[in-house]
């Protein structure tokens, strides 16, 4: 035994300098994901336990690395490195979305175009300075000194990676010793700014990965979800019971990118209104406001939100709904209205993979999904334009023969703001402000004038159709105009980020709800997202289900419900909210013991994407004899042909030219030019080349030559 022990401490005497090499990047990373250096000082010297943590992390993924390596300075080169673009990039989504980077941004990766933004601006001086002082430092010791063993035994890796696992798991687990549990050391969840300012980049995400991988609840069980059930004043209902309403109204529910009043904001002044008819509504029927659990992004939450009633209060901030907690069914408005009669669509002008879109809305009990492969390619600035969606909307509308439940949402208004986005900017600022902020604010005028502009021709559309119709219309979240709040401070919408009602400024969307059969209805609604949906189905006059019944009560109580650390000045008991959190808990982790006595299942099985099947009728050749012919032209008819669909011939892709739902024409030219039976055929794929969609195939016989 003693010979072990002796031969143990040979192998980590010569290791104990790394302790040194790791609190380099350890230092750095603070930098980076606190943005200066005077707050890494402040947190090192206030938080020594915690700074000894992160050193103790790092040293385990050294100490890993190297086992794995065998070279102790690249293994340093490798390591510091992941953990310093980490930390780089989280310090610029703190500065973007006032949120660090999170374990959970990295589950969702493949929606590179939000992960992008936060690389767009990386390269200031500070941050320049703060790579050089790393590479520098780490230079000096690892070159100019000889601490370091730089080759490591084949025999020793074993042992050393032996030494790094046991130290990572200890952290992990806080095993043998609870030390985290002894001195109060938790992750933060709710608040992830906070949760990193005290732990340190490196804990806290090491402690966020811990709590991502865990959903377990205490005192969950079936009695304890069948008793909050029972205990709702109206009983559950049924899937399928029948309940004939004499008013049976469309309901189109619109999740507008980013849409936001800035005229609210006292010193700027607009030379005319960018939003009129959402001003108009405002003032002649329902409207409010919704705190959103979002700034600048993360749209897929608010949405889980409204469609669901779930609250992202109860998961981790920085969390996606979508991609991490969404594995089963889940009743919400669109299967409750379908299961009524209606038909549910929901239309996004972005990719069908975006936030799991297609898996979700499918689990959702949507019977249609209308995603950008499906679109007219009619961009306003990067992305498609908002008349686009509403077309879409009237055009999803206008197929079905009953009433209709509609979700969509938009990406006019979408980050970026700076100046130039839109090829034509008809909004002027004037300001006690930055040239910075007025661009940022024209910028957005332009972009919440196509909403605006959008909101007016659907109104006025169901308005002129007659048919009873329901309009919500709202903001997801504020948009992100500059770093660290840089035109809400410059503007002085807010005094900065301890301004007193920072929370109500900078998470409050605003909110219109139009119908065209209720008069009187004029309602000053203050709500979170997930109490929309139960106000919907009220105003609808449809049935609802159990979740929905136990929503509107809580609703009566806690209207509003913020993050956990605003309980007590808005006068909320968590405790009232527990049975909420047991529900959803329920749903989204448990085994959804209140969808038992559901007659029929919440997943449409006929659900698609697009409009309707495509499906090919006749196919027509303007030759049937390619003799001395360079290129012959195809006509294809049928239904529901997609703006970005093209032509296949025996499997190749041939030019396409769409010119309606019903015709198409494609050019056949080169190679693909040749006698015989051709087999013809209509398909879409996505940006990640992914067969989407397609019809079936007619097949025309072709000779000559």
């Amino acid at each position: 035994m003693k010979q072990h022990i002796e031969r143990l401490l040979l192998v980590i005497r010569p290791r104990l300098p790394l302790l040194l090499l790791a609190l380099i990047p350890v230092l750095i990373m603070e930098i980076l994901s606190r943005g200066n250096y005077i707050e890494m000082m402040s947190w090192s010297f206030k938080h020594i336990l915690e700074l000894l943590f992160n050193e103790w992390i790092v040293v385990s993924l050294l100490l890993l690395f190297v086992a794995i390596i065998g070279r102790t300075r690249i293994a340093y080169w490798v390591i510091g490195g992941f953990l310093i673009i980490l930390a780089l990039i989280s310090g610029v989504k703190l500065k973007i979305l006032g949120v660090p980077l999170t374990p959970w941004d990295l589950v969702v990766a493949g929606e590179a175009s939000d992960m992008v933004k936060y690389l767009s601006n990386i390269l200031t001086f500070n941050v320049l300075s703060v790579i050089l002082l790393f590479l520098v430092g780490s230079y000096f010791i690892l070159y100019r000194t000889t601490m370091f063993i730089k080759k490591v035994a084949l025999k020793e890796r074993a042992i050393l990676a032996g030494i790094g696992l046991v130290m990572f798991l200890a952290v992990y687990t806080d095993l043998p010793l609870p030390v985290q549990k002894w001195f109060g050391i938790e992750a933060a969840v709710w608040n992830q700014v906070q949760n990193t300012k005290t732990n340190g980049y490196a804990l806290a995400t090491v402690l966020n990965t811990k709590a991502m991988f865990s959903d377990h609840r205490e005192g969950y069980d079936d009695k304890a979800v069948e008793a909050i059930v029972n205990a709702s004043p109206t009983p559950p209902v049924k899937a399928g019971d029948s309940n004939t309403k004499p008013i049976k109204p469309n309901v189109i529910v619109i999740l507008s990118e980013a849409f936001w009043d800035p005229t609210i904001i006292p010193g700027a002044k607009f030379d005319k209104d960018p939003i009129p008819f959402f001003h108009k509504l405002q003032k002649t029927g329902t409207s409010g406001t919704m705190l959103s659990p979002q700034y600048g992004g993360g749209t897929a939450n608010v949405e889980f939100e409204v469609l669901t009633g779930n609250s992202m209060r109860f998961l981790p901030q920085g969390s996606i709904a979508y991609n991490q907690y969404i594995s089963n069914e889940v009743d919400s408005l669109a299967s409750i209205y379908a299961r009524q009669g209606y038909t549910s669509t929901a239309i996004s002008p972005f990719y069908n993979w975006y936030f799991n879109s297609n898996k979700i809305y499918q689990d959702f009990g949507f019977s249609k999904y209308i995603p950008i492969e499906y679109f007219k390619p009619t961009y306003s600035g990067p992305y498609i334009a908002d008349s686009e969606v509403a077309a879409n909307i009237i055009h999803a509308t206008e197929q079905s023969a009953g009433s209709d439940f509609v979700f969509a949402n938009t990406m006019e208004n979408h980050f970026h703001f700076y100046p130039g986005k839109f090829p034509k900017n008809e909004f002027n600022v004037t300001g006690n402000f930055s040239a910075s902020s007025v661009g940022m604010l024209e910028t957005l005028a332009q972009g919440i004038n196509g909403s605006d502009k959008m909101l007016k021709e659907l109104v006025e559309y169901y308005e002129k159709k007659g048919e009873p119709t329901i309009i919500a219309f709202w903001g997801d979240h504020l948009p992100a105009l500059g770093d660290d709040y840089a035109t809400y401070i410059d503007t002085k919408y807010i005094s900065g980020k301890d301004d007193p009602d920072f929370l109500k400024k900078m998470y409050s969307v605003p909110l219109v709800v139009w119908n065209n059969f209720d008069d009187e209805r004029k309602d000053n609604l203050n709500i979170s997202p997930s109490f929309l949906g139960p106000y919907l189905i009220e105003l609808s006059r449809q049935q609802g289900n159990y979740y929905t019944n136990f929503l509107t009560e809580l609703a009566k109580k806690y209207p509003v419900i913020p993050p956990k650390d605003h309980f007590a000045e808005m006068n909320i008991k968590e405790d009232d909210l527990k049975n909420y959190e047991t529900l959803q808990y329920d749903i989204l982790f448990g085994d959804r013991h209140a969808y038992k006595n559901y007659l029929t299942p919440i997943i449409n099985p006929k659900y698609m994407l697009g409009f309707g099947p495509i499906t090919l009728d006749k196919v027509e050749a303007d030759s049937q004899d390619i003799s001395g012919r360079t290129s012959l032209t195809l006509t294809v008819t049928g239904n529901n042909l997609p703006p970005l669909g093209y032509v296949t011939l025996n499997g190749k892709v041939i030019p396409t030219t769409w010119k309606d739902e019903h015709t198409a024409t494609a050019l056949v030219e080169g190679p693909l030019l040749k006698t015989g039976l051709w087999d013809i055929q209509v398909q879409v794929k996505d940006s990640k080349e992914t067969i989407v969609g397609k019809s079936n195939s007619v097949s025309i016989d072709i000779g000559g030559r």
